[in-house]
């Protein structure tokens, strides 16, 4: 998982695969069940190029 903080508040979080070359900063490694849960967050989102919720079986694009 990576958040990110901005002048104007945070963005939501991303959840990314492990091996994701898009990763910024420090990531917070979370278990699978864990994304999954994360991912029904509307304030969390899953990383576009990697694809973390069609990995988890939950395809929300």
């Amino acid at each position: 998982m990576q958040r990110k903080r901005t002048p104007t508040g945070p963005e939501p979080a991303l959840i990314h695969l492990t091996d994701c070359s898009m990763i910024e900063g420090t990531p917070h490694p979370i278990r699978a069940d864990e994304a999954r849960a994360a991912l029904t967050d509307p304030t969390i989102e899953p990383c576009a190029f990697c694809r973390p919720d069609t990995e988890l079986g939950m395809d929300l694009a």
